[in-house]
């Protein structure tokens, strides 16, 4: 991936109304935009309506149309995903249900009969290719069934509604946007011109300037961008050989909160140039549920430096959940643009496991719903691109096993450290080979001791047949002893009441 899309936002202070009434002919027209689609109707028709009828320009219908078939878009893949969610569910509940009595198993029975009835109505909707959208949310829609403030209600439904709008950028376009353009002023702040519907000129003027905007991220990355835009538009006016070459597009989003207006700024950011190296060894991360575990190996897979980066998100708003997750990422990046390695990622379905916590204990699915593997990843991900480090992700299927068996007691390593370092391993292409036919000693988390035979290898099977075998062998074991370590609390329990 040559170009990666960063946004950044900044607030600021403007008096008057052209902005809210902007917002709230833009959302009208996109609700309108969208009962047309679902119809059928074609886009080249009704972009000469809607620029006839409803004084905007070319430009801001294109936004129109760009965002709300994102939406409708992003519906479709939610229905999919709805769709295997169910489906997960259902057969989390199959199999539960065999081994419950009484109230319990009415109510999982009841519960199962709900969840297929609602699946082949979805069925029948992703066959018919409908989508449904709540414009101003279904959660806001419900409340009013339950508040007695009707007006306050229908208050907050109206400018939930009519809250944003959004002007998308070109690559070859002067300044990356034709309708919303920003130049740089002597004190290194930026003033935006946003271009008003026609239908608002009379009353609100053709432009809309806001003036010492700065944003605290991103800032220089936006000044770059508008530079290189700059640039181009004087190859293009001297008519240079080179003036064919695009520039770089620049969005904007435009929101209305409690606090006041924000302007949320989308550009594309090149790859810079690669500082990590293989040949040197890699970093490998194997991500849990409150801590990230970091082994740094060098180019002959040895272990030379291990870490623990606590992620405790457990009881976190999203604000604290995303700082915590952006340090964490940061202090990672750090460490392998320091050794100059690439950092190897595993790459899980958390979504899985998160779609049967209502079968899950109580404990086990807290921590699994607070855990937000996608944005780790992401962030991770982002901050190794703007640094240049390579990004490797690999399958961690039986690392943590294999990690287990081989290195956690040889090298003093936790169960996790030993993940990682397997991880590691994985993403500089070294294989795994296990002492086949041995019964080995291994350390559980509580420090007691655990016997696992290692089964061997039959001619037939393939190496990942085989860790099959042994996975299912290292499973036994464990049950084995968790038995007994129960047997043994038992025990303690009767000697001393």
């Amino acid at each position: 991936m040559n170009e990666k899309v960063f946004s950044y936002q900044t607030r600021f202070d403007i008096k008057g109304e052209a902005l809210e009434t902007y917002a709230e002919l833009f959302c009208c027209l996109e609700r309108k935009l969208f009962a047309a689609l679902m119809a059928k109707k074609g886009t080249l028709v009704l972009k000469k309506l809607y620029i006839q009828q409803h004084g905007i320009t070319a430009r801001q219908f294109n936004a129109l149309l760009f965002q709300i078939t994102g939406k409708i878009q992003s519906a479709k893949e939610h229905q999919k995903l709805e769709q295997k969610e169910l489906k997960e569910k259902i057969n989390a509940l199959t199999k539960k249900i065999p081994k419950l009595k009484g109230l319990v198993l009415f109510g999982k029975k009841r519960r199962l009969t709900l969840l297929t009835k609602k699946l082949k109505a979805l069925e029948e909707q992703i066959k018919a290719c409908r989508v449904s959208i709540c414009f101003g949310g279904r959660k806001l829609f419900r409340k009013q069934f339950e508040v007695e403030d009707q007006k306050l209600w229908k208050k907050q439904w109206v400018a939930e509604r009519n809250q944003s709008f959004f002007s998308i950028g070109s690559k070859d376009e002067t300044a990356g946007n034709q309708s919303c353009t920003f130049t740089k002023q002597e004190d290194g702040t930026l003033t935006l011109r946003v271009r008003l519907p026609s239908c608002l000129e009379s009353v609100h003027g053709k432009y809309l300037v806001i003036k010492n905007l700065y944003f605290k991220y991103g800032h220089k990355e936006i000044l770059e961008v508008l530079e290189e835009n700059l640039q181009r538009a004087s190859l293009v006016k001297l008519k240079d050989s080179s003036y064919h070459q695009l520039g770089r597009a620049i969005t904007c989003r435009f929101l209305k909160d409690e606090k006041g207006w924000r302007v949320l700024v989308s550009i594309t950011m090149k790859k810079k140039t690669t500082l990590s190296q293989r040949e040197l060894g890699a970093v490998g991360v194997d991500i849990n549920i409150n801590h990230l575990a970091i082994a740094e190996i060098d180019r002959f897979g040895n272990i030379l430096d291990k870490k623990r980066l606590p992620l405790n998100l457990y009881g976190k708003d999203k604000h604290q959940t995303l700082a915590l997750i952006q340090e964490g990422a940061k202090q990672m990046v750090s460490l392998a643009k320091e050794q100059k390695k690439p950092i190897v990622l595993e790459q899980l379905d958390f979504q899985k496991k998160k779609q049967q916590l209502r079968e899950d204990t109580p404990k086990r699915a807290r921590m699994l719903s607070s855990f937000a593997y996608g944005k780790i990843l992401e962030a991770i991900k982002a901050k190794a691109y703007k640094e240049g480090i390579e990004v490797i992700e690999v399958n961690p299927a039986y690392t943590s096993m294999l990690g287990h068996i081989k290195y956690a007691k040889r090298f003093g390593l936790s169960i996790h450290g030993a993940a990682a370092f397997c991880i590691g391993r994985k993403g500089i292409d070294f294989l795994e080979t296990l002492p086949c036919g041995k019964e080995l000693e291994l350390l559980t988390k509580g420090g007691c001791s655990l016997l696992v035979k290692v089964p061997a290898r039959k001619p037939e099977l393939d190496y990942d047949a085989y860790l099959k075998v042994v996975a299912k062998k290292y499973r036994a074991a464990h049950a084995e002893h968790f038995k007994a370590e129960m047997i043994r609390s038992s025990l303690q329990r009767d000697r001393n009441p």
